[in-house]
């Protein structure tokens, strides 16, 4: 439920929404990140603290432990960073579809490098879902061209990025998290410190240069500066950005990478089928609508056969 609600929030933020009176100029998106990093940061500190006490709370700026936690944290937070990006060409359910090339990425990671074992039908479901992903995407394209656009390479560029990153993110994440008796919530602190030095790092330097009108410096295009154009839908992203993050270490504490895709996959129906109400697109093209429910069903069904 949450990460359906995070990607249709997304939509409703971009004022891709039923009523007209939502428009605006739109918010830079990566100043959500920056935000959802801070406030995880004083969750997990108020947290620690409850339960944990002062020495719990000095765990959580070990050094050792922010620099085991740093790459994992710089991966998930530049992958979120390029998947934010690609919001500005895709809608809620085309991102989906095409992330749900997690799973046979995360598939084979987890085969070379944590040993995991799956089975032949397992391996059969996972190219069902490769095939039909890639297949979404291709006739996306020819349906562009057809009508005399430009294929979006920088926008899939982008997906493309964080559906990588995101799947050595995950694997990574899965090995250092469970490796230890640390507590969840001291680990998951000090990856939100990296988190947030990352999404910094791509707020001031890296999106300006594929994005100018996000440069929150320029008081021409952001007179408002760090927050210009926020409002309650842009505190509504941060929010399930929020609990996205928490939920989604959760499992991946207590359970594989691999499930806790699955588990997003339950989530793409919805966000997919909600999102025919206000996509024209898809409304003309039931052969795109047909490729994405196979994509949707071999999802599900891998769930099954796991």
């Amino acid at each position: 439920m949450v990460d359906t609600g995070q990607a249709l929030v997304m939509d409703w933020a971009e004022n891709r929404s039923w009523k007209q009176s939502y428009s605006g100029r739109q918010y830079a998106r990566q100043t959500a990140l920056v935000v959802e990093s801070c406030l995880s940061i004083v969750t997990g500190l108020g947290i620690t603290a409850s339960l944990g006490g002062l020495s719990a709370t000095r765990a959580c700026f070990d050094p050792q432990l922010l620099l085991r936690f740093f790459p994992v944290a710089c991966l998930f937070a530049t992958g979120l960073s390029l998947k934010m990006m690609s919001v500005n060409y895709f809608q809620a359910g085309t991102i989906k579809i095409v992330g749900q090339l997690r799973l046979p990425m995360l598939a084979v990671g987890s085969t070379l490098l944590l040993g995991r074992y799956f089975s032949v039908v397992q391996w059969q479901v996972i190219a069902l879902i490769t095939t039909s992903c890639v297949s979404f995407v291709l006739l996306k394209g020819q349906g562009r061209l057809k009508e005399g656009k430009t294929f979006k390479w920088k926008g899939l560029s982008q997906l493309a990025g964080w559906v990588v990153m995101n799947c050595v993110g995950g694997i990574l994440a899965e090995m250092t998290y469970k490796s230890g008796n640390t507590p969840y919530y001291i680990q998951k602190v000090a990856q939100d410190f990296g988190h947030l030095l990352t999404s910094l790092v791509m707020l001031f330097l890296v999106v300006p240069r594929f994005s100018p009108r996000e440069d929150i410096r320029n008081k021409e295009t952001r007179p408002g500066g760090f927050f210009d154009s926020w409002d309650i839908r842009t505190v509504a992203v941060v929010g399930f950005l929020f609990l996205d993050a928490w939920i989604g270490n959760l499992l991946l504490k207590e359970f594989s990478s691999v499930t806790r895709t699955v588990a997003k996959a339950f989530g793409v129906a919805t966000v997919y089928f909600v999102s025919l109400f206000y996509s024209k697109e898809r409304k003309s093209n039931w052969a795109l609508t047909v490729v994405a429910v196979v994509v949707i069903q071999s999802s599900i069904l891998y769930s099954f056969v796991s």
